[in-house]
């Protein structure tokens, strides 16, 4: 098993257990609101981590990481606020979850050989498919969720 599988299977189970509590909060409190409270205790949880637990190995922090890491944030908080809006307007956890996190796969598959040099190997270009493929139909399913 690759040394990043673990960590990263743990946090899909995540991003599945945050849709189930987020698609239960929809339309039970605003989408900016509601984001609001979702990142303030995401960076409650984090700060917790980072203060109570190893770090693992010494990474140099460079005012260009910090920068992307801010804009990275910003895309969360703008993927919040449309997630709380699309799950409130009937979307279906798993056709509304699988467009946005499935789409921001896909996009960062095709886009990550461009930026960062990385390999585009038949392997990912079926992963692209399929991952369009999931997105296709799961968001033809066409029955809205009753909020």
């Amino acid at each position: 098993m690759e040394p990043w599988l673990k960590a990263a299977l743990a946090g899909g189970v995540c991003i599945g257990v945050h849709y189930m509590f987020l698609r239960a909060a929809s339309g039970k409190i605003g989408d900016s609101l509601g984001a609001l409270i979702l990142e303030g205790t995401a960076t409650l949880g984090i700060l917790a981590a980072y203060v109570g637990l190893p770090r693992g190995e010494a990474v140099a922090t460079t005012r260009v990481g910090g920068v992307y890491a801010a804009l990275s944030g910003l895309m969360i908080s703008g993927a919040s606020i449309l997630l709380f809006y699309a799950l409130r307007r009937g979307g279906p956890v798993a056709s509304t979850g699988t467009v946005v996190l499935g789409g921001g796969v896909t996009l960062s598959a095709l886009l990550a050989p461009l930026l960062f040099g990385e390999a585009f190997t038949a392997r990912r270009g079926l992963g692209v498919l399929l991952g369009v493929c999931a997105i296709f139909v799961l968001s033809a399913d066409g029955k809205a969720a009753t909020p």
